[in-house]
């Protein structure tokens, strides 16, 4: 009876180890298929400045409309690309998924041809399961599909433009049956969506001309998941972050708190990995309506706080319509017109522009 036992215990215990090193081997292999052997030269980017006022990244996103909106027409493109330049912005964000690739054109045309630089943020629609098809792309493909991407489309990018692989990565999940199967393989998918765009832009003659290190994430990965390592390989926090608004119809959370949270965070991200910080996405309010008063209140508050760190590369904010954060009100898409918070935000994206009069309102 012990002998039967010893067999039993002795098989179940190899099988254990064989699960565990499958286990393993799985993973190994995954992560050197992802790409982390790469020289530090693999991460160069152009240069950025921090702690200047106006920002060096002044931009506004179109998440809403570039990527939710297809076929929108080249003429409301422009206008509101227009309405946007006014504003004193730098850059503009674009989320058009790289699968409607005249509809990205179409954005990343009229945004050069307004003097400004695109800040692309799509990804795959297979990614994240958009337009309707599933959620299977890997990793692998995913950044090997990224890379002819670029090479295919030279016409597309000019100096001084960002391209984010990948927005927010984290979203496909991390665990058993997620696209990351761990934390370190999404670590290293980050670096590698650096080490493979800046390949591809050599290859179309933009080497060291294209920001590849923008790369948005959420808070709670920027706290809980970064690595020193990671954070000096990437040289750059850019961090989405909507802290403290609530999602409760009609219960608005004060505006110094809002702020507050905000920019505690902020210096926290700053203080741990003592590297500058780009806010990606920021907009007030994302889930309800708001009088324009309060949410031009509201970014006000917290622009002037922004003003006084050091540590700060620019803010993206999110977004210009669609949504309620909207600073241009509209009918359907159309009769586009600022809203109150515009003009706060070109007061700081563009303070040269605010005459004596405007300033003492």
């Amino acid at each position: 009876m012990k002998e039967k036992f010893w067999k039993s215990l002795i098989t179940h215990a190899l099988l254990v180890v064989f699960l565990l090193g499958s286990v393993s081997g799985i993973w190994l292999h995954r992560r050197s298929s992802i790409g982390t052997r790469t020289s530090a030269d693999s991460y160069l980017q152009p240069p950025l400045s921090y702690g200047t006022y106006p920002w060096t990244v002044r931009s506004i996103d179109t998440q809403i409309i570039s990527k939710h909106w297809p076929d929108v027409t080249r003429d409301s493109v422009r206008e509101q690309v227009a309405l946007l330049k006014a504003l004193g912005v730098n850059y503009i964000a674009v989320a058009t998924p790289y699968d409607r690739l005249d509809d990205l054109r179409i954005w990343a045309e009229e945004i050069h041809a307004a003097g400004l630089q695109v800040w692309f943020r799509p990804h795959w629609a297979e990614w994240e399961g958009d337009e309707g098809l599933p959620a299977t792309m890997s990793p692998e493909e995913y950044l090997r599909r990224t890379a002819q991407f670029i090479r295919a489309n030279p016409e597309l990018f000019v100096a001084g433009d960002a391209f984010t692989v990948a927005v927010e990565a984290e979203q496909v999940g991390v665990g058993l049956g997620k696209r990351f199967l761990t934390w370190d393989e999404y670590r290293d998918f980050l670096l590698a969506e650096i080490s493979t765009a800046n390949k591809a832009f050599s290859d179309i003659g933009l080497e060291g001309e294209v920001y590849t290190n923008w790369l948005s994430m959420n808070g709670w990965v920027v706290e809980n998941q970064f690595t020193q390592e990671l954070a000096d390989k990437l040289g750059l926090i850019v961090v989405d972050h909507f802290v403290g608004q609530s999602q409760t119809i009609g219960s608005l959370n004060d505006p110094d708190e809002i702020v507050r949270r905000t920019i505690r965070d902020l210096d926290s991200y700053y203080r741990r990995w003592n590297v500058p910080i780009l806010l990606g996405e920021w907009g007030y309010q994302i889930y309800q309506e708001v009088p324009e008063d309060i949410q031009a209140e509201v970014i006000d508050k917290l622009f002037t706080e922004l003003k006084t760190k050091e540590y700060l590369v620019g803010v993206n904010y999110w977004t210009h319509l669609g949504n309620t954060a909207s600073i241009i009100g509209d009918e359907y898409g159309a009769n586009l017109q600022y809203r109150k918070a515009a003009e706060v935000i070109r007061s700081y994206y563009n303070p040269l522009s605010i005459t004596e009069e405007e300033s003492s309102l």
